[in-house]
């Protein structure tokens, strides 16, 4: 995260002062994570300087070693002039993939339109729940956790004031995810989206077609404001116009190249019935 001198120097002294209040509340630094709601880890790097809490963080550390207000005023102004300030917010990694999802879901309401584009596997949003399980379960699922923010994304999907475009490299499509019974009816299920949601489109763009720039990784743009990438420790949500421009370049390339609508479902739905076929071998 690309930060000034003035911000670093900002973000030092915050955590100064966040250990500080920690240290006259006699707290540890396992407790006062606790009451935070986050991990001893966050809190950490907080307290040195490495990571930029959310003003939501800071409010609920305050609240939680029983801060006096008036003292913790100087670390209020800090935490908002530290997101007021362009070189501290550029790109932000928040830990934990399921739980940031699910903040980031809740905050659905105010967006109208999101892009997702994906070269690996089948997008989060269009995925059956055994496709899920089976892609994830290993890594993230705890108690459910990953099923729930699932159920979430096909309510949102269901919202028709928001617009969803899904545009897929064949090779998501193709890369086997559990069992050939699960591949067809996650195919079928991707295919047959666009009926279920009429505020669904979902474009394949297949191996063949010249796509330049390509994307290197897969990617979701939420009303053409920021962009959100997932990967193993978290999500990382990037907010600079400068660097969601590329995104947007990649996104027209893709859309350049993709099949149409009709094409695509004719496409998923070949493949889905090509994976029953070895199926029943």
């Amino acid at each position: 995260m690309a930060r000034s001198d003035d911000a670093q120097q900002d973000l030092d002294e915050l955590g100064a002062l966040l250990r500080g209040y920690r240290t006259l509340a006699k707290v540890t630094g396992a407790a006062a994570a606790r009451r935070a709601g986050f991990t001893q880890s966050k809190l950490s790097k907080i307290e040195n300087g490495v990571l930029l809490p959310s003003l939501d963080d800071v409010q609920q550390l305050i609240a939680g070693l029983g801060t006096d207000p008036s003292s913790a005023e100087q670390a209020l102004r800090l935490i908002r002039g530290l997101h007021d300030d362009p070189y501290t917010h550029r790109m932000v990694l928040r830990r934990g993939v399921v739980t940031e999802h699910a903040a980031l879901l809740s905050r659905f309401g105010a967006c109208g339109r999101v892009v997702v584009a994906e070269i690996a596997v089948v997008p989060d949003w269009l995925r059956t729940r055994d496709y899920l399980l089976a892609a994830t379960k290993p890594l993230i699922d705890r108690g459910g956790r990953a099923t729930s923010l699932l159920r979430k994304r096909k309510e949102l999907l269901s919202n028709p004031d928001i617009k969803f475009e899904f545009l897929v490299r064949e090779t998501a499509v193709r890369t086997r995810v559990g069992s050939l019974k699960i591949m067809a009816e996650q195919l079928h299920d991707m295919a047959s989206a666009p009926e279920r949601f009429p505020n669904v489109t979902v474009r394949v763009v297949t191996s063949d077609a010249v796509v330049t720039p390509l994307p290197t990784h897969g990617f979701e743009l939420h009303d053409d404001r920021h962009v959100v990438v997932t990967t193993l420790p978290g999500v990382a949500v990037i907010t600079s116009d400068v660097d969601i421009q590329p995104f947007r370049q990649m996104i027209e390339s893709l859309r350049a190249s993709a099949l149409t609508e009709r094409q695509s479902h004719s496409f998923l739905r070949r493949l889905a019935e090509s994976f029953e076929r070895l199926a029943a071998r």
